[in-house]
């Protein structure tokens, strides 16, 4: 599913770039998004949720988006 975050900026140009959303890890996890730069350099693209303490809890929330459609818990801006 991709983030709405970024489908829904209108200053992004190159959208095809990042990733569907996915778990992502930083000192916790998250929904997030990866960037990939013309050269194939990744990084990471958006935060889309709030912090989850544990990898299962983040995994579990993104199921329940893909399988709902439901992105009312999902961060509002970039």
């Amino acid at each position: 599913m991709k983030s709405p975050m970024i489908t829904n900026a209108s200053y992004i140009e190159d959208k095809e770039n990042y990733s569907d959303m996915q778990v992502m890890k930083s000192n916790a996890y998250y929904i997030g998004t990866e960037y990939t730069d013309p050269s194939g350099f990744i990084e990471p693209g958006s935060r889309d949720s709030e912090y989850f303490r544990t990898e299962e809890e983040a995994a579990a929330y993104l199921a329940y988006i893909e399988r709902t459609g439901d992105i009312s818990g999902l961060r509002r801006h970039p």
